[in-house]
């Protein structure tokens, strides 16, 4: 009887003691639920957009820049799937976050926020990056007035020390 009940426990642990074995680590399976790759060609054909305004004085029609879009998606993709690329985010993550964060982050990933949050990433940092590059050209010319006093002060500067 003791044979029977031990072989039935140990039958009942083997599932999860294999399932232990194919565990990804936390920020693989964080990079996993993330669609890591996935993520960062969707981040960069939402960058698109900036691709097509630095041709605009290009004259290429609609084929053309459908042909322009999919050589960018390539490149994305190849950036994207470079395992250079999985190497440096995990180790940036790892640095930046501790395992329990770690852990938190996968949590909240898996649930609906989560993952809506995960789909919408990119069109949100498409539209924020296109409303802050209008304000930047709204307000550079307080910046060039500042960066032409301080090169005038250095230049200034320049020509006392030479005299």
């Amino acid at each position: 009887m003791k044979f029977i009940l031990s072989l039935a426990v140990s039958l009942l642990l083997l599932p999860a003691s294999a399932q232990e074995s194919t565990t990804l680590a936390p920020i693989d399976e964080l990079l996993k639920i993330m669609k890591f790759e996935q993520t960062v060609i969707d981040g960069g054909e939402a960058g698109f957009v900036m691709v097509e305004q630095s041709l605009a004085g290009q004259d290429l029609n609609k084929e053309e820049i459908g042909e322009v879009k999919d050589a960018f998606v390539a490149y994305m993709t190849k950036v994207a799937s470079d395992p250079q690329l999985k190497s440096k985010t995990k180790a940036i993550y790892e640095k930046t976050f501790t395992d329990n964060e770690i852990t938190a982050l996968i949590s909240f990933y898996k649930t609906p926020t989560g993952q809506k949050s995960l789909e919408v990433m990119p069109t949100l940092t498409r539209e924020i990056t296109g409303f802050s590059q209008q304000l930047a050209q709204k307000h550079v010319g307080s910046f060039q007035n500042a960066l032409t006093k301080i090169l005038e002060r250095k230049a200034a500067r320049g020509q006392q020390e030479d005299e």
